[in-house]
């Protein structure tokens, strides 16, 4: 598995914030890899961010990727990505943040854990986030993602809150029930 990349495009970036004072937070399926050690490749690096707006920031993030000699690019949500070239192989580093069609409570971040990615602190939700987040996408491609990580936390014997992932799924109100029921259809067995 060549999580190296991710590793090291996660630590560029996150660094590069931390200068700025620009809070963080690993999501995405990147945060099995990284955070839980499992073996997958999550295609890219999600970065949520908590105190700034690449929107109305934007000028701050421009910069950091000048500075950096990072492609810059926007994503169908309006928010923006870096691209880095690291070891000859493009990674994507996604800034999102609570914007149009993108929410998350921040309760979601009450509970991160600090993960060491290459001698750099970064703070990471936990699986719980992760599969209500994927859930609440309602997509076949977020349901294969939270069955694979059904037989993973079954394989490697992971513990899940089951409580946190009701409580998480609640924040939710228009559609807790449709989110428990996702999780329920692909292996994750919330009461």
């Amino acid at each position: 598995m060549r999580l190296d990349k991710y590793k090291t495009a996660l630590k560029l970036v996150s660094t590069e914030l931390s200068k700025r004072d620009i809070e963080h937070v690993l999501i995405g399926s990147a945060v099995l890899p990284l955070a839980y050690g499992v073996e997958y490749d999550p295609r890219d690096v999600d970065l949520f961010i908590l105190n700034k707006s690449t929107v109305l920031d934007n000028e701050m993030f421009e910069e950091i990727a000048r500075e950096n000699d990072w492609d810059l690019g926007t994503s169908d949500h309006g928010t923006i990505y870096y691209e880095l070239i690291v070891g000859g192989e493009s990674v994507r580093v996604d800034l999102l943040e609570n914007i149009l069609d993108i929410y998350i409570p921040p309760e979601f971040f009450s509970e991160t854990r600090k993960v060491a990615i290459n001698g750099v602190e970064v703070a990471s939700i936990g699986l719980e986030e992760l599969l209500v987040l994927k859930a609440k996408i309602a997509t076949k491609e977020a349901e294969e993602f939270i069955n694979e990580v059904a037989r993973i936390v079954l394989d490697k014997g992971i513990g899940l809150n089951y409580q946190r992932i009701r409580a998480l799924a609640e924040l939710f109100p228009e559609d807790a029930e449709g989110i428990l029921k996702r999780l329920r259809r692909n292996g994750i067995y919330v009461e």
